[in-house]
């Protein structure tokens, strides 16, 4: 009886879109394992993750992130395979990453197992982000992320930097000094990889020379040209728009929060 009424709980989150009442929140942490299997048939569910399904598509959102309060440890790989089958820009795909990333160095073996089925970059980078933030440290990680770096030194930069291995910074000049300036005006994003770069380098306690300090320049010097025309254009149409919380995923599009990315870069 305890058991189909924990399901029947669980089912309550099917009523709820984007947000889930504290008190529904609170009733099914508080029936423990109980709400484990539930919860994970719910994340399973492709049907569910439909703008048209019960819910609007967020009950395997709510799902991703009750597991992770519960820190299961039967939720882990499920958690890390349903990662997976996501792709970026997705809200489930983006709930799961802040999901996992709170379990802490639990989560690192599955990811590194289901790391090296991943056929794709997109699906790679998920598992990459889950063990840099993890806080386990393992040198399968290390190289893992070192190889990202060749592959994609915008996104491998971000994940180093994370990671916090000072032994990153010589790879990272390589990198830095491999990477061409785009100088095409047209394109705010230019030269983001440049500049994730250097901030990588930074945080880690390494320092650009002269040459490097003057690509820098030059790589940054367009987009600030760019990104001044933008926002005047805008500030005339209408009033500026509210900047993104710490908490909010960052505008890059690298899967992580604001606070951990941008925050302080966005006036350079």
């Amino acid at each position: 009886m305890a058991e189909r009424d924990t399901r029947e709980l669980v089912r309550q989150l099917l009523e709820h879109t984007r947000l889930v009442p504290s008190r529904l929140r609170a009733d099914i942490l508080a029936r423990g394992s109980e709400a484990v299997e539930p919860l994970l048939a719910l994340l399973r569910d492709e049907s569910l993750t439909r703008e048209e399904a019960p819910g609007g598509g967020y009950a395997p959102v709510h799902a991703a992130e009750l597991l992770s309060e519960l820190r299961a440890p039967e939720a882990l790989e499920p958690l890390v395979r349903r990662l997976l089958l996501t792709r970026p820009g997705e809200v489930l795909h983006d709930a799961l990453l802040y999901a996992l990333e709170d379990l802490g160095p639990a989560v690192a073996p599955v990811a590194l197992e289901v790391l090296a089925e991943a056929r794709t970059l997109d699906a790679r980078l998920g598992q990459l982000s889950v063990l840099a933030h993890s806080g386990a440290r393992d040198e399968r990680i290390f190289e893992a992320l070192l190889e990202l770096l060749q592959e994609d030194p915008g996104q491998g930069a971000l994940a180093l930097a994370r990671y916090g291995d000072p032994r990153a910074i010589e790879p990272l000049k390589r990198a830095f000094d491999a990477c061409p300036v785009d100088e095409d005006v047209e394109d705010l994003f230019a030269n983001q990889a440049l500049i994730e770069l250097e901030s990588a380098l930074v945080k880690l306690g390494g320092t650009l020379d002269a040459a490097q300090r003057e690509k820098l320049e030059r790589a940054r010097r367009s987009r600030r040209w760019l990104g001044g025309m933008l926002w005047r254009m805008l500030d005339s149409m209408s009033p500026l728009p509210t900047p993104p919380g710490g908490d909010d995923p960052c505008w890059c599009g690298s899967g992580l929060r604001y606070e951990e990315c941008h925050l302080g870069r966005d006036s350079r």
